[in-house]
């Protein structure tokens, strides 16, 4: 319940500490934690958690979905939680 009760802006700062004074512990308890968040996610959701830009043509997307196409199998759509 831990890593999941905070805000995406708050797990981000909790991971950074714990990585900074080297707690493997609870680095890897909440790395796990965001894993398990975006387990399922649709893109679109990731890159706006992480505030990736997206830097693919709306062709290249298209074929990268196509060439890979079993990565998006039970993918949430919307990436709602």
């Amino acid at each position: 319940e831990f890593g999941k009760s905070k805000s995406n802006d708050e797990s981000k700062e909790m991971i950074l500490v714990a990585n900074y004074l080297n707690i493997k512990m609870m680095l890897d308890y909440l790395t796990e934690a965001l894993a398990n968040k975006i387990k399922n996610k649709s893109v679109e959701y990731v890159r706006k958690l992480f505030g990736i830009e997206n830097n693919f043509t709306p062709e290249e997307e298209e074929a990268a979905r196509k060439e890979c196409e079993w990565t998006f199998e039970g993918v949430d759509p919307d990436g709602d939680d």
